[in-house]
């Protein structure tokens, strides 16, 4: 894989890429950012992504036109990048630009934009076959659920949750709004996906009124779900995520990922169960289907 960037406007080296030391994203963390998943250099999804963005960036008042040939400067960075033969991960990262030292900015800033590839965990393929362990951390009940639902650059909360995670050899972080390990707290959603808990045939995640990231991924699993089980959206606690007979993880990066361990707890008989493992095939066909390929040339992680 080379090493290259799209940045307002241009291809150039990651090495080489400079933004302003004024740009608000770097000072104040003003900005916004998408992720979406290719297959073989081609962007799934990325038109729901794109308007996701869009959405954002009207509520904090970015400019952001979702309707520019974003999934062909996608494709064209996946042949610089030598990604056309490989699965990744696309990054868009839009920020207010640059600008003053001051918590009020002019209103004709020009957005720096910024589009880069990165490669998929190396453990991807073994997670979605075994299964994975999840650390439950607290975000406490006070936590702006309105800024929530903004995927902005202000993710130090996330940063911080992923290392405690990888302390106690996780794979995700997912939030609650208890203290520490209260059972009877309300489970939230994970630094970077959607978590979703099955108890007696019925799959249950919470609402998007909790507080949630309006999930891309998310929203095409229950869809799916559908077709298989009866489907919930309430809130539940992490009492009743311990005592689930499934529980799995979804992120437009790692499509679905079952949970075999959460908290320090065995989740069902400690092996990825037949909910999650159709979630994968039907997610698995839903992108063959919506790239026009077989699901045999679907052979990345």
């Amino acid at each position: 894989m080379k090493d290259i960037c799209w940045l307002n406007g241009a291809f150039v080296p990651t090495a080489r890429a400079k933004i302003s030391a004024l740009d608000r994203g770097f000072l104040f963390g003003e900005g916004l950012f998408e992720t979406w998943r290719t297959y073989g250099g081609r962007p799934y999804a990325i038109a729901e992504h794109l308007r996701r963005m869009a959405g954002s960036a009207r509520r904090i008042g970015i400019a952001f036109d979702p309707d520019e040939p974003w999934d062909k400067r996608c494709v064209e960075l996946a042949r610089r990048c030598q990604m056309l033969r490989s699965d990744g991960a696309v990054r868009l990262t839009i920020t207010r630009g640059h600008g003053p030292v001051s918590l009020v900015a002019a209103k004709t800033q020009e957005p720096t934009t910024l589009m880069m590839f990165r490669p998929l965990e190396p453990t991807l393929a073994q997670a979605r076959s075994r299964g994975v362990a999840i650390h439950l951390v607290s975000v406490g009940s006070g936590v702006s659920e309105r800024w929530r639902q903004v995927k902005s650059l202000n993710y130090l909360p996330a940063v911080l949750a992923r290392i405690e995670a990888r302390k106690h050899r996780c794979f995700e972080a997912v939030y609650h709004t208890g203290e520490r390990s209260d059972p009877r707290s309300t489970v939230l959603e994970g630094t970077t996906s959607n978590v979703f808990a099955v108890r007696r045939g019925t799959v249950f995640t919470a609402p998007i009124s909790a507080g949630l990231l309006p999930g891309v991924t998310r929203a095409k699993t229950l869809r799916l779900a559908r077709r298989v089980a009866q489907v919930r959206e309430e809130r539940f606690t992490v009492a009743d995520l311990l005592a689930a007979d499934e529980v799995f993880l979804t992120a437009s990066s790692i499509e679905v990922v079952p949970v075999v361990r959460a908290g320090g707890r065995r989740i069902g008989n400690g092996k990825p169960g037949p909910v999650a493992i159709e979630m994968q095939r039907l997610y698995r066909r839903e992108v063959a289907r919506r790239l026009g390929i077989e699901v045999e040339e679907l052979d990345g992680p």
